[in-house]
């Protein structure tokens, strides 16, 4: 029982630094959506500009 438990608390244990590893990971397409929309609010800020 204790060798289960003690293999038991190994896996877990991997999975979290799994877990964790993969949501320190870094995602490079949320930055290319921020510029864009900053170029459409500054096309519709010129548009109203203009009427």
């Amino acid at each position: 029982m204790k060798s289960m438990k003690k293999w038991l608390l190994m896996l877990m244990t991997a999975l979290s630094v799994v877990a964790f590893a993969a949501g320190c990971s870094s995602d490079t397409e949320e930055d290319t959506g921020t510029e864009e929309n900053m170029e459409e609010e500054s096309n519709t800020e010129e548009g109203s500009t203009e009427e």
